[in-house]
């Protein structure tokens, strides 16, 4: 790692504060080492405790994110539930059937990081093919947004 020097058994709530002042190297090394998964479920916590759910009224959705390059190449999935105005975080896919509309992103954890931070635009990365949508796609434009993470427009 650079000048940052980031320890990555630094405590993720703290660790995730700084991840948009770190290079993309920096981000790559802490989230493919052990910890990384830790940072990782301290983001899904904190998406899922900004969830708003004025902006979800009336909808059940399932928001799964495949994220690959962690310890050994391994791949962690998410799963934001929405059902009746609540949100529910859990890190394996559920095996029975969603009601209401599913939506599934798959990219790699520095990508997706940098999204949250401001620092790559999701419909560039997207339209590129390093960010895989499988869903309704103005949906997914809508619904990320129930999280608090900010979009960008362009």
């Amino acid at each position: 790692m650079s000048d940052l020097a980031v320890d990555p058994s630094a405590d993720p709530a703290k660790l995730i504060t700084t991840l948009a002042a770190m290079s993309e190297r920096e981000v790559s090394d802490l989230l493919s080492s052990p910890g990384g998964n830790d940072v990782l479920d301290e983001i899904f916590r904190q998406m899922q405790a900004n969830f708003h759910p004025e902006l979800a009224k009336g909808e059940n959705a399932v928001v799964r994110f495949g994220l690959s390059g962690g310890s050994g190449g391994a791949t962690r999935t998410y799963e934001l539930r929405i059902r009746d105005g609540e949100c529910a975080l859990a890190h394996e896919p559920s095996t029975t059937a969603p009601e209401g509309r599913q939506l599934t992103i798959t990219t790699d954890r520095v990508r997706f990081v940098r999204v949250l931070t401001g620092q790559a635009n999701g419909a560039k990365l997207f339209l590129t093919r390093k960010i895989k949508v499988d869903g309704d796609m103005k949906f997914g434009g809508k619904v990320i947004s129930w999280f608090g993470v900010p979009t960008q427009e362009s």
